[in-house]
């Protein structure tokens, strides 16, 4: 057995086994070395035939035109070689929205759709490694794309939304049950749950061939042009949304969730994860993006790589209260800025008539007194390990607002 360019593949197969090298996040060439130098010494008899060569020259490499277009042709070609009912299983793990948006034309130009996704946690618990980093890797399984379905985007939407909520529901179901009976960290972290809705969104996708009259197969070896936001692009881009909604926090009712602003989840979600033990920056910078968040910088109290932390209720201070703040009227600002005069010894009394003012519209909709009751105890759960003078004046907060006589 030799390894070879996926070119010279002639016989029928019934399934493939890959794992690709996306955007150059594995350089399997180098890796494959120092098996080479370890095993051409005293090889295996069952290896004996084997070339001890790490072709380098067959790589695919890099992520853009070229990367895309090597890798089309690649599964275009091993889909020429598979029977009708044969499968290929692609282990794919990947964070980047625009990885997945190139996964998706990739699938859609080599005539296959995505029928199965199944996620394996692949990484145990490390003390070297903390944060949000992904733990397992997505299978996901392909069959031959037959016939020509067709969709369009308005109905895409709503498949998409059930899938990924599903998708997302399961998982988030699965560390539950994991809790309850045996650990009590999550068997999948925030970045696994965000890639499984990734992978539930392609699901969907791939399963048409024509998407509002457009052919989805040349759409998808069309050359991209820089900058450009593809027809596929914005897709993914819907999907990566509607995976990132999902991410609730335990102790966030979803309809209040959803009303809430980019920067007022992003603070929420890092300070569950600070509560975990997360202090990576690049988790700030991925959920930044995923929430669309302008500019995280303001609400970070530290930005050093493996100690990066929110600001806290006294730290803001006076701050991020203005016009050009993304927390500007919002009322988890409100929330903070409360906890920070009760640090203060502010009279309670006070401290209401301050919050009233600054929440907007405080006694003419009841949904914004009871998401400031809610996001007072959800900052005292939250901080009890990190900061308990904090969570206590959260504490003292929710109990003031939940019993003022409002009217």
């Amino acid at each position: 057995m030799n390894s070879g360019s996926v070119d010279h593949i002639s016989s029928t197969q019934d399934i493939f086994i890959t794992d690709p090298p996306y955007g150059d996040a594995v350089k399997y060439e180098e890796i494959l070395d120092f098996f080479i130098a370890w095993l051409r010494k005293n090889p295996p008899p069952e290896f004996a035939d084997w070339i001890w060569d790490s072709r380098r020259s067959l790589a695919i490499q890099g992520e853009g035109e070229d990367f895309r277009r090597n890798m089309v042709a690649a599964y275009k070609r091993m889909t020429e070689c598979m029977v009708d009912n044969g499968i290929q299983v692609i282990m794919f793990t990947h964070q980047s929205g625009s990885i997945w948006a190139d996964m998706a034309n990739i699938v859609w130009a080599s005539g296959l759709q995505v029928t199965a996704a199944w996620y394996v946690v692949t990484e145990t618990d490390s003390p070297l490694r903390e944060g949000s980093y992904v733990k397992g890797t997505v299978l996901l399984v392909l069959r031959k794309r037959l016939g020509k379905h067709k969709t369009t985007r308005d109905d895409l939407a709503w498949e998409i939304q059930e899938e990924v909520e599903a998708q997302i529901e399961a998982l988030t179901g699965l560390n539950q049950q994991a809790k309850g009976l045996y650990r009590d960290e999550n068997v999948f972290e925030d970045a696994d749950i965000q890639m499984a809705g990734y992978a539930a969104a392609l699901r969907v996708l791939t399963r048409y061939a024509i998407i509002d009259g457009r052919d989805m197969t040349t759409e998808a070896v069309r050359p991209r042009v820089k900058n450009e936001t593809t027809f596929v692009d914005g897709l993914i881009a819907f999907a990566v949304d509607t995976a990132n909604q999902c991410l609730v926090p335990q102790g966030i009712a979803k309809p209040h969730w959803d009303k809430l602003s980019g920067a007022e989840r992003f603070y929420l979600k890092m300070l569950d994860m600070e509560a975990r033990g997360a202090k990576t920056l690049d988790n700030y910078q991925n959920f930044a993006k995923a929430f669309k968040v302008r500019d995280f910088k303001p609400l970070l109290a530290s930005q050093k790589a493996n100690e990066a932390r929110l600001r806290s209720a006294a730290e803001f201070g006076r701050a991020e209260m203005g016009e050009g703040s993304e927390l500007y009227q919002s009322v988890l600002r409100s929330v903070l800025y409360a906890v920070m005069e009760l640090l203060d010894n502010v009279d309670g009394n006070d401290v209401l008539a301050h919050l009233r003012i600054n929440i907007p519209n405080y006694y003419g909709d009841m949904t914004q007194h009871d998401l400031a009751v809610e996001l007072a105890d959800y900052l005292a759960n939250r901080l009890t390990g990190l900061r308990s003078e904090e969570a206590d004046a959260a504490r003292v907060l929710c109990e003031l607002v939940k019993n003022q006589q409002l009217g």
